[in-house]
């Protein structure tokens, strides 16, 4: 091998050993960013928190692949293992995708039929089309909760459908909610990004129900303009601020009674502009859920924006999300037992 070709292969081992060292690099401060990000949610880092965590996972560990080195696989290890913790914190996938239900269905059956089952459906109707809840009767749901709700004389004609002359309805504008029974007016205010209810079953149970949507999202991706970064700053301060009053609308609802809070919350359960809900509630797929549960947008499910929230009086069974024929977004079907 002649001197100048020597010298070629020197230069392009330590390009190539600096590529290594940079992706590697990269794994490490995507990790500890990321992991920083979602523990402390800055709000000027809101879009951070929006990257669906399964993304940041597989990202992170092709660089960490990129980098190895076969005289430095220890620290390839180590890095891997970190990414691993990663995952079982943060990635909730890992967990619902090998979660089984918590009952047999033949058990949650059982519990229904003793008046502690009760099975709640949430769904955004894509611009209030009707066909969209046409699609929940084959789930035979006590409580339904919808977004971009249809109009009053067609969930009128939908309550009998699902429910018979069981059946009533909250018509909220954009947000709405069926039940088997009796149901309650609490608030509503056609202006407003929720309706509140008292539902009681026909089995005597009575629960406080919320069905709301919070403002849609920023569709924008150019992330490199500072005002990208300022718009989800104002957009998740708008989120809280928007949870803050459903809060305050069940200040009154007794400790200790059943309560549900679902719908499209345009925001993923880890957003810190729901954390005034963790005071109260508990996301029910992070309990109970399995499978894949992201539910926007239906055909290309990577956000999991529908959600229900439940008290603790409530054991989440478990919780699904359905692809529809009609929606943009997937259904949530949520199976919970009323705690003894």
């Amino acid at each position: 091998m002649t001197q100048p070709d020597a010298a070629t292969n020197d230069q392009a081992s330590v390009k190539l050993r600096r590529l290594r060292q940079s992706a590697t690099i990269g794994s490490v401060v995507i990790l500890v960013g990321v992991s920083l990000c979602l523990v402390t949610q800055p709000d000027w880092l809101a879009p951070v928190i929006l990257v669906p965590t399964w993304c940041w996972l597989i990202f992170g560990v092709l660089l960490a692949c990129c980098g190895l080195h076969v005289n430095r696989k220890q620290w390839f290890v180590g890095l891997l293992l970190a990414w691993a913790a990663f995952a079982w914190l943060f990635v909730e996938e890992v967990h619902s995708l090998v979660r089984g239900e918590r009952l047999s269905s033949a058990e949650w059956q059982a519990a229904r039929e003793s008046g502690r089952g009760i099975r709640i459906v949430s769904l955004n109707c894509n611009v209030g089309q009707s066909r969209c809840v046409e699609e929940v009767a084959a789930y035979d749901a006590d409580v339904v909760l919808l977004q971009e709700s249809p109009g009053e004389e067609q969930l009128l004609r939908l309550v009998e459908l699902l429910f018979g002359q069981d059946g009533s309805c909250l018509y909220g504008g954009d947000v709405s909610i069926l039940s088997r029974g009796k149901l309650t007016r609490r608030f509503y205010d056609a202006r407003s990004h929720f309706v509140y209810a008292e539902v009681e079953l026909p089995t005597g149970s009575v629960i406080d129900v919320v069905s709301t949507r919070l403002s849609p999202p920023i569709p924008r991706f150019d992330f490199w303009q500072p005002d990208f970064w300022s718009d989800h700053r104002m957009k998740r301060i708008s989120h809280r601020e928007q949870i803050n009053r459903i809060i305050e609308h069940l200040q009154s609802v007794p400790s200790g009674s059943h309560l549900i809070v679902g719908g499209d919350f345009n925001a993923p359960p880890r957003d810190d502009a729901l954390a005034l809900l963790q005071s109260r509630l508990s996301d029910a797929f992070l309990t109970a859920g399995s499978g894949w549960g992201a539910t926007g947008t239906n055909e290309y499910p990577l956000f999991r924006v529908d959600q229900v929230w439940v008290s603790n009086s409530l054991q989440p069974v478990s919780a699904t999300a359905k692809k529809t024929q009609h929606s943009d977004h997937r259904m949530v079907v949520c199976d919970l037992v009323i705690a003894e």
